[in-house]
Formats: C-alpha cells, structure tokens, sequence
C-alpha cells in the first residue's frame, strides 16, 4: 500500500527581503498551479493542431489560521512584496519534493468572522525571469 502525503510534514516558507516567516504551523491549505503557455504551429495539410509549449508559469495560494498579535505574518505577505514560497509536503528529508517559488505576494485577505476561527489566505504570482525560476524537483 502507497503511502499517503499527510499534513503535518508539510515545511512552507515565505522569505522576502525582511527575513523568513514560517507558515506550516497554522496552515489549512497550499495550492500549486504550474501552467504553460503554447503557441499554435497549425499549417498547411494538417489534420490536428499542432503547438508547442512556450512560457511556463505558476501561481500558489496558502490559507492560515490567524494567530494573536499576528502581524508579522500579515507584513511579510503585504502586496507586491518579492520573496519566494517555499513548499515541501514531505519535510526536508533528502529525495522529498521541494518546490522554489519565486514570487510576488498579491497580499494578506483576513477573514474575521463573528463565530469562527480567523484566517488569513494570500496568492502569490510566479516572477519569471525578474527574480529567478521556479523549480518543483526533489531536494
């Protein structure tokens, strides 16, 4: 039997040009989306579509819970802040996934509702070329 990816493993990191904070103990969720872009080399006789991939890109999405006095959190992740999200779903043992992200913060979302637990979620778009690469590969 496959074992399964669990929660408590996870290792997700902002660091940005203030410092490090890290995220994994009062996370819910992390997204990752990698895309790619293509461009459509259809001519002449063909019968299909033709393309071939151009420009990679991704976004990430993190949702936390929000601790008292919090701020820290909420500053690092402020808009347009660079920086790069690092998660590792397995940990930081050898030959476990890491993915380097090279991003943009698009800013802290706090939710505060009257019978539930606060959050904080925030999306983060991938830089390209501007900082660096993004890379999804074992450490």
């Amino acid at each position: 039997m496959a074992e399964l990816v669990a929660g408590p493993t996870m290792v997700l990191t902002w660091s940005y040009g203030s410092g490090s904070v890290v995220l994994a103990a009062d996370y819910r969720t992390v997204d990752w989306s990698p895309s790619v872009a293509y461009a459509d080399v259809t001519a002449g006789a063909d019968t299909q579509t033709a393309r071939l991939a151009t420009i990679k890109d991704a976004t990430a999405s993190i949702e936390l819970l929000v601790q008292t006095s919090g701020t820290a959190i909420a500053a690092a992740l402020a808009p347009g802040q660079a920086g790069t999200l690092y998660i590792q779903p397995e940990g930081t043992a050898t030959n476990k996934r890491k993915i380097t992200f090279p991003a943009y913060s698009d800013g802290a979302k706090v939710s505060l509702p009257y019978a539930d637990v606060a959050v904080i979620s925030c999306s983060f778009s991938g830089a390209g070329s501007a900082l660096a690469a993004w890379t999804d590969a074992n450490n």
